[in-house]
């Protein structure tokens, strides 16, 4: 105990302020990773249908099996959610310029 202080509220007083914006920045480019991976998921896990699927390899079966609407649908979709993380990547570099030139 330092001063009074419990571990958890050291740690939401002190720490997490401190480590705020590399954890947020984080979360956005691990989801940017997980919404366009291809590669590994199709070659490493041995793209077992139905068991290691990702949107993505959802496009490709859906465009292998000339279901050409539902493959746009789902890379639409896909696209959107793109359009989202990167403007969410936006504000939150925004917002932390604007925390900087306060302080």
């Amino acid at each position: 105990m330092v001063l009074g202080a419990s571990g958890l509220q050291t740690f939401f007083k002190v720490t997490l302020p401190n480590i705020k914006w590399g954890i947020i920045y984080g979360v956005i480019l691990c989801n940017a990773r997980a919404m366009g991976e291809f590669g590994a998921v199709s070659v490493v896990s041995g793209h077992i249908r139905g068991m290691t699927n990702t949107v993505p390899l959802q496009v490709e079966i859906l465009y292998n099996e000339y279901n050409y609407t539902a493959a746009f649908a789902v890379a639409s979709l896909l696209a959107f959610l793109a359009l989202v993380t990167l403007a969410v990547k936006t504000i939150a570099e925004w917002n932390m310029q604007r925390q900087l030139n306060d302080n």
